[in-house]
């Protein structure tokens, strides 16, 4: 019985110990969510902007001659019959005479304008046809 008594108190001791042994677990900060947005592009980002303008180029050759500031391929454009009020909603532009509206090209404005082109109710682009009409193009 003597030996039970004794037993006891060391057990609880030993069992103490060994809980109090082990070390603490490191503590990892929280997950964030995945960002929301777009999907960042897979390579050379060059590469998908020339890959975009040819396709442009071949599929919109008027806004593709107005976002490169070109006005001899503007002039060939529409020349060849090209369409000078064709958007791409799915590219995010608008109609030549607003996007060389944006790119504040005062020769491609005027050329448009030549050739009927028109905002499409933007009145930014509104504004600065007018402001390119009184300066005189």
């Amino acid at each position: 019985m003597r030996t039970l008594t004794w037993l006891g108190p060391l057990l609880a001791v030993v069992l103490a110990g060994c809980a109090a042994q082990e070390p603490p677990r490191p503590q990892l900060p929280p997950r964030r969510p995945p960002a929301e947005g777009p999907p960042k592009p897979v390579g050379n980002a060059k590469y998908q902007r020339d890959l975009i303008m040819a396709e442009l180029v071949r599929t919109h050759p008027v806004l593709a001659a107005t976002l490169d500031r070109d006005l001899d391929k503007l002039k060939a454009a529409l020349k060849k019959g090209g369409r000078v009020n064709e958007v791409r909603p799915d590219m995010r532009l608008g109609p030549p005479l607003r996007e060389a509206c944006r790119l504040n090209w005062k020769p491609g404005i005027a050329e448009l304008q030549e050739h009927g082109a028109q905002c499409l109710g933007d009145a930014a682009c509104e504004r600065c046809v007018r402001n390119a009409s009184e300066t005189g193009g």
